[in-house]
């Protein structure tokens, strides 16, 4: 029994259609075949029932579940075998929130390839507590996401503090209020006191139920005692942010959708922000804190150790939204 046939053999289980599986893997439909019936006959029982696409017996489910384990001991022993003898290469796989990548990665990998050139990278880019589930799995090596990370033998340490901000379009502004003078006072109100009852009959851009800005949101408008008419609901932050950059509504995203250069919204000269005023969402001692980390119960390699070494002393040296938020944002 060979590795490769392992690989071959999870690939055509996870696809359900050999055709597909073959295409995944850059190779002809009769090779794969040939290396699922070598197995098969090696291991003297039958792995998939052929009669409708490709599904897996009982035996096929069993092996499975051993073929991952061997696949996963064998990866965790290379990473080892790799730090003894010192060679700069193996793999680094990475779970991040859909909404933090593009701000956060940019800051992190480029000194980390550096340092190791023949480094193997992987993102995976998801929600926050399915890439928990991920890290406990093994199917990640690192995980930045929302501190505290929730299962048992996760290790973790802070990498920032994260506000949300109350995004307003400014075309909203002028409708609601009847002059710039009655809409500055209204903003500061808002300002000093966080009651979002001043903001109850404007629309709302809302992210999804069960993202967990969505979440937070829900308890905000449950404390201030109203529904919000929402007009819109999207999967993906920058999306609202845009959106409520066109008039749609007021919406809620990361600070660092306001002042970070890898976001487009994040420009302080941008088009997004100059259609937009923005206020922080809470008190400022009220923050989310993002952090880095790993399963202690896996071996973690060397590489995987120096990029959340080197993740937490980059963002230590210089946070990632150097460009603070000013408090009477345009």
């Amino acid at each position: 029994m060979n590795f490769q046939n392992l690989e071959y053999f999870l690939a055509a289980a996870e696809a359900g259609n050999i055709t597909l599986a073959a295409q995944q893997l850059q190779i002809s439909q009769q090779a794969l075949s040939g290396h699922i019936q070598r197995l098969e006959k090696e291991l003297g029982c039958i792995l998939f029932d052929r009669r409708q696409g490709l599904e897996l017996t009982f035996s096929g489910r069993k092996f499975k579940e051993a073929a991952e384990q061997m696949l996963d001991i064998r990866s965790q022993t290379m990473n080892l075998l790799n730090d003894i003898s010192l060679n700069a290469r193996g793999e680094v796989r990475i779970g991040i929130s859909y909404t933090r990548g593009q701000a956060l990665l940019p800051l992190l990998l480029p000194e980390f390839i550096k340092k190791y050139p023949l480094a193997e990278l992987s993102v995976l880019e998801d929600s926050s507590s399915l890439l928990e589930k991920h890290l406990e799995h093994g199917n990640i090596d690192i995980l930045i996401g929302f501190a505290p990370f929730m299962f048992d033998g996760a290790e973790y340490y802070p990498l920032m503090q994260e506000h949300l901000y109350l995004v307003i379009p400014n075309e909203l502004l002028l409708e609601h209020f009847p002059t710039a003078e009655k809409a500055g006072e209204t903003l500061n109100d808002f300002r000093s006191s966080h009651d979002l009852t001043l903001f109850r009959d404007f629309p709302f851009v809302l992210l999804k139920k069960g993202d967990r800005i969505r979440t937070i949101a829900d308890n905000a408008f449950r404390d201030a005692g109203f529904q919000p008419r929402i007009k819109l609901e999207t999967q993906n932050t920058q999306t609202a942010v845009a959106l409520a950059s066109e008039g749609l509504g007021v919406t809620i995203c990361p600070e660092f959708y306001l002042s970070n250069a890898y976001i487009a919204s994040g420009g302080r000269d941008s088009y997004i922000r100059s259609r937009i005023t923005f206020c922080p969402l809470f008190d400022q001692s009220r923050s989310d804190v993002i952090a880095i980390g790993y399963n202690k119960n896996r071996y973690l390699s060397r590489m995987a150790s120096d990029f959340i070494q080197m993740s937490i002393d980059r963002l230590r040296d210089q946070p990632a939204y150097p460009l603070a938020v000013p408090a009477d944002s345009d």
